[in-house]
Parts: structure tokens; sequence; C-alpha cells
């Protein structure tokens, strides 16, 4: 459907599939090791959701459908460990998911590169984290260092709708990139995401809040600058409609006052305007935590004096990111979910597209020569701290048991 699975399925992908396989096993074993030694993670939390759904006469989110899955795998079985257990299985699906998609990106924006190359980065990408705020420096005990809460993070591993969303995230927005700047209409091309719109709401509707505000916001400016308004508008359905599932997971969730059994909610909530108050309820720093989690982005953006942002695909990145940290600043959930962090979701999506299409960016100027090697160091260099912090990190979650 997506032009994709022709790329990937040939005699010349040996080396890609075996590099997928392990990258399967590995987080196989670290889903398991996170349920064997019951370190506390929302993977937990939402296989119960999933059982209690269908085992436990429990109400269905309407963002059901990693729940449904979840409990398909499981066989709708009985028993809560059969839950656990198709809960991994799924998540290590979608890593390789994730990996897969990264690979098809890189090799179509860096198509000169050598294989081995667009594996590595592949993988890189899969690691890449926010560097630490002044919070992490604060505790002594290095198991209660705070490397996560309050920061802008790239990549989670604890959070299993997420990391479920995060494929057809990406899909959705280079999708979305390619409707937004191609020559001619594309009737399949906007059917595919209107698909996309519909996966995304039936996960987790968190990047939708950022790729149609960005969308509908660049076919405003197409046709301001004399576009051809009637095809724009057309362009504009599938987002349109994607509008109209949020507002109805919205009428759900906090008109109808939808909570699942395993919340155990005491009182009802409701969306409301609260600047900054969930953020700095996790980070004593907010202008520290935005530099150190886009160091380097930063660095990029200032040793290129900006230039960077005039291109299309790091200018649409940036908005979907500039719209989902408003998104966490200005709002928040009253009641219950107040400190739930759920409109904090959208920004680890968007960050990681932007470090995306950063790095895409930064090896084509490389190979262009568009940069010194000093310049070329300073930026590498940045994107590799967040890689080696990611990794220990990663690694961090399962020796210390926590993901705080």
């Amino acid at each position: 459907m997506f032009k994709i699975t022709n790329h990937f399925f040939n005699t010349n992908n040996r080396s890609y599939f075996i590099t997928a396989l392990i990258l399967f096993t590995v987080f196989l074993s670290y889903y398991f090791l996170i349920l064997y030694l019951r370190i506390g993670t929302d993977i937990q939390i939402h296989a119960s959701i999933a059982w209690s759904f269908f085992i436990n006469d429990d109400s269905i989110a309407p963002n059901f459908l990693y729940y449904f899955l979840v409990a398909l795998t499981a066989g709708f079985s009985k028993y809560k460990i059969a839950y656990y257990a198709a809960s991994i299985i799924i998540l290590s699906l979608a890593v390789v998911f994730k990996y897969f998609l990264n690979f098809f990106y890189i090799n179509k924006y860096l198509p000169w590169i050598q294989r081995k190359e667009v594996i590595g980065l592949s993988i890189s990408l899969l690691f890449i984290f926010c560097l630490p705020n002044i919070d992490f420096f604060k505790q002594i005990d290095f198991k209660h260092k705070i490397f996560y809460l309050g920061q802008l993070a790239p990549n989670v591993w604890h959070n299993s709708t997420i990391i479920f969303l995060f494929p057809f995230a990406i899909l959705l927005f280079f999708k979305s990139y390619e409707l937004l700047y191609a020559d001619k209409f594309n009737k399949n091309l906007q059917w595919q995401i209107f698909i996309l719109i519909l996966l995304n709401a039936l996960i987790k509707p968190s990047f939708l809040f950022t790729v149609i505000p960005a969308v509908l916001f660049l076919f405003c400016l197409k046709v301001v600058n004399g576009n051809n308004q009637k095809i724009s508008i057309i362009k504009t359905i599938p987002f349109i409609a994607g509008s109209f599932f949020i507002g109805i997971e919205y009428f759900i969730i906090y008109r109808l006052n939808y909570s699942s059994k395993v919340m155990s909610a005491i009182d009802d909530s409701k969306v409301i305007l609260s600047p900054f108050e969930v953020w700095s309820h996790f980070s004593t720093n907010i202008p520290v935590a935005i530099i150190t989690s886009c160091f380097f982005p930063i660095v990029y953006i200032f040793f290129t004096g900006g230039r960077i942002l005039k291109n299309k695909l790091v200018l649409f990145s940036a908005l979907n990111f500039v719209f989902g940290v408003c998104i966490w600043i200005f709002f928040a959930e009253s009641g219950f979910r107040k400190f739930h962090g759920n409109f904090y979701w959208q920004v680890v999506i968007t960050i990681y597209l932007f470090f995306f299409s950063l790095l895409l960016h930064f090896i084509n100027s490389v190979k262009a020569n568009e940069l010194s090697k000093i310049k070329q160091a300073f930026i590498a260099g940045a994107f590799i701290l967040h890689l080696l912090w990611g990794i220990f990190y990663w690694l961090k979650i399962i020796i210390f048991k926590g993901y705080s």
C-alpha cells in the first residue's frame, strides 16, 4: 500500500533483516526483563487495561487499538500473564517497524550512502535521548537521579501506547510532507493519509494534535501565496476528518467521563488552560530543560545561522515540534489525571522527527561540503552525546529499575 514493502523484501536486504531480527530479540529480552524484574512502567498498566476491557466487563477507550491487539494476541485469555506476554511481543515488533521506517526514509533522502551506514543511522535514532537537566545533579543517590521527567525526550521505552504509535506517526509525518509539497493532486496518497490519521486516532491521538494544525497552517500559507485554492482545500480533507476524530474522543473521555476501572478514578477530569503548571511540576528549571533536551538542534541551528530552517522538511518538523511544546506548556487536565502528563506525548514524537529531519539535512550538508570540519565536529558531537546518553539511560532503566 505504501510502496515500502517492495523496497524491503528483496534478496539484497539480508543484512538489513538480520539486524531487524537482532533488534527484535534484544527488545523482546529488554521488555521481558522489565516485567520479570517488576520495574514499574506503563506497560503493566496498559496490559491490565487490556485485560480489564475484555475480562472484567470494563468500558472500552475510544483509542482502543493497542489494547485490542494485546487482548487479541493474548487470545482473550482470562490470565493476565498472557496480556503481559502479548505486550512485549507487540512492543518489540513496533520497535522493529520503527527501525524499518528509519531505514526506508534515510535511504530515500540519502540514497548515496552505503547500506551499513543506513543501518547504523537507523539504529542510532532508536536510542537518541535528552541530555540531563539541573534536577539530575541535585540528587546525590544515583539510583534516584532524574533522567527523563521534565525533559523533552525523543524516545521513551516505558510507555507502551507511544511506542506502538511511533511507526504510524512517522509514516503520517512523511506522507503529510509529501502531500504538502506534491506538484499534482494524488488521490491514493490522500487515502493513505486518511487511513494513517484514523490509525493514529485509534492508538493515541497525540501526534494529530500537532500534524493537523501544522499542515493546515502551511496550506493556508500556500493559498495566501497564490497556490490553487481548490486543490489546497481538497488536500486538507483527511486532516479536517482527523479533527473530527479528536472531537469524538474528547467527548467520550471528558464529557462522558470515561475511565478504566484499572485507573481507579475518584473524580471527573477536564481539559483546562494552565500554563507551565504540569511542566513545572516535573522540572525546576524549564529553560535549561529546553536547552539540554534540544542540544543537537540548537548547536546545528547556531552553526548554520538558522539557515537550515529554510529546508522544507526541517521546517515542517520544527513547526510540529513548536505546536507540540506549546500544547505541553498551555494545556492540562483537572482531576485525577492532572499530573499524568497526557499532553506531553506529542512532544516525544515531534522532537524525534525534528532530530530525524536535522540528521538527514546534516549528512547531506556534509556531503555537499557546506560546513567546515570544525562545525561538522561540533554538530556531530552534539548528536553523539544524545545517542550515548540514550543508550546509558536505556540500560539504566533495567539496572536501577526505574525510568524517572
